[in-house]
């Protein structure tokens, strides 16, 4: 295995790098995944030129799918994966409850910690989402922005034949 892989890596507000870095090992429950696709978000936009991420270096990107090239459970190698990029902290009372979205301990790959913009990634094994066959590595890496768009949706009460608004012409919008 390499020792060093390809990844778009913030610096500093402004300063994005394409350059070699380290790859990681997988720790516990990681596995790793071969990046394939990866989406870049209006929130790496502002991330890259307006307001960084938590820390510096920063790999960008928490829209992203790949194939899964190691996993040392032996159950995942060689399955195309979608990565949900919310890492839950499985403590507090929300996620207790299992509503890990209002977590407050939260990671996140992407900004919190290293994402997706990279050859290589170790992710939770809890983070990994199986794509079916047919879905492309494109469409899986917009796992994360559907979902956002249609938990919008289903926490309305639409019917069929009402007349919907939708404000923005973003992914999520158009999705």
């Amino acid at each position: 295995m390499k020792k060093y892989v390809k990844a778009a890596n913030l610096h500093a507000v402004c300063d994005l790098r394409y350059e070699d870095v380290p790859i990681k090992e997988c720790e516990n429950e990681e596995v790793l995944i071969k990046v394939k696709s990866c989406g870049i978000c209006g929130s790496d936009i502002g991330r890259v030129f307006k307001k960084g991420t938590y820390h510096f270096p920063t790999v960008i990107g928490h829209e992203f799918a790949g194939e899964v090239v190691y996993d040392p459970q032996n159950e995942l190698t060689g399955k195309k994966a979608a990565v949900f990029p919310l890492l839950p902290c499985f403590e507090c009372d929300s996620c207790k409850e299992e509503s890990y979205a209002t977590c407050e301990n939260y990671n996140y790959y992407g900004s919190r910690c290293d994402g997706g913009m990279s050859e290589y990634r170790p992710v939770k094994r809890w983070n990994v989402l199986v794509m079916p066959d047919g879905l492309s590595y494109d469409e899986g890496a917009m796992c994360e922005p559907v979902s956002v768009g249609r938990h919008a949706v289903l926490k309305l009460d639409i019917q069929k034949g009402d007349n919907v608004f939708i404000s923005g012409a973003g992914p999520i919008g158009l999705i």
